[in-house]
């Protein structure tokens, strides 16, 4: 395995461990929960509050599940 595959595998599960939902960003799931909680009730408040979401936007789908769950509360 070359030294970027092992680099992001590690990343990878260190964010797994840490509950990161954006790995570009490094932005936690409890980032994300405390900007709805803060009042950001849209995806693209959370996006600019927290940065989740602005690098290559694959987490999208989860940051809006996770704005929809807090939302329930």
């Amino acid at each position: 395995m070359d030294k970027r595959a092992l680099y992001l595998k590690n990343r990878k599960k260190q964010a797994d461990i840490d509950g990161v939902i954006c790995v570009c960003k490094q932005v936690t799931e409890r980032k994300i929960r405390k900007a709805v909680r803060e009042g950001k009730k849209k995806f693209i408040s959370v996006k600019q509050a927290t940065e989740a979401a602005s690098g290559c936007g694959l987490c999208q789908p989860f940051v809006e599940d996770i704005i929809e769950d807090e939302l329930k509360k």
